[in-house]
């Protein structure tokens, strides 16, 4: 693959046009799978459980942490931010500029064990999405997400109950 990363499990596959940012701090658990055409800024770390795909045009950006557990799923296209430029202070808002002359909040994001992302849904930082919840298409995700719960919306509410997964752990 040309990239020396932090940890790579056994079966990933990595297509050939999915970029990786700072993969020294990306693991990777077995057999999962990261589309071509996805961008991952490795920021503060990122481990991606087993069995887990990212769909293509997902973007990982921010520079903070990402934690995605075993079985998760994220759509095509969804963009998960775990850091952001904040106005406070009089801080100026774009990544151009020098350290000094922003307000840089990084967080982290975290996708429990079979949990789901849909399409082009936008997840910001600091937000645990529970285990087996699934974030519809096109939602925008602020706050934690309760485990088996079904969201969707801008922002997103809760619209339902997924049930629990019944087989065994592969």
């Amino acid at each position: 693959m040309g990239m020396s990363f932090k940890s790579l499990g056994e079966g990933v596959k990595i297509y050939p046009t999915a970029k990786m940012i700072k993969p020294e701090v990306i693991e990777i658990g077995a057999y999962s799978m990261i589309d071509d055409f996805t961008f991952i800024y490795g920021g503060k770390g990122v481990r991606i459980g087993r069995y887990v795909h990212i769909g293509s045009f997902v973007s990982v950006i921010g520079g903070g942490e990402l934690e995605v557990g075993d079985y998760a799923d994220i759509a095509t296209g969804a963009r998960l931010v775990t850091g952001t430029d904040h106005y406070a202070g009089g801080a100026r808002m774009s990544t151009a500029l020098p350290p000094e002359q922003r307000n840089v909040r990084l967080g982290k994001i975290v996708l429990e064990r079979d949990g789901f992302i849909g399409t082009n849904a936008v997840i910001h930082p600091n937000v645990v999405i529970g285990e087996g919840a699934v974030i519809g298409s096109c939602s925008l995700v602020l706050t934690d997400c309760e485990p088996w719960t079904i969201y969707a919306g801008i922002p997103c509410r809760p619209i339902g109950r997924r049930p629990r997964v019944n087989r065994p752990d592969i």
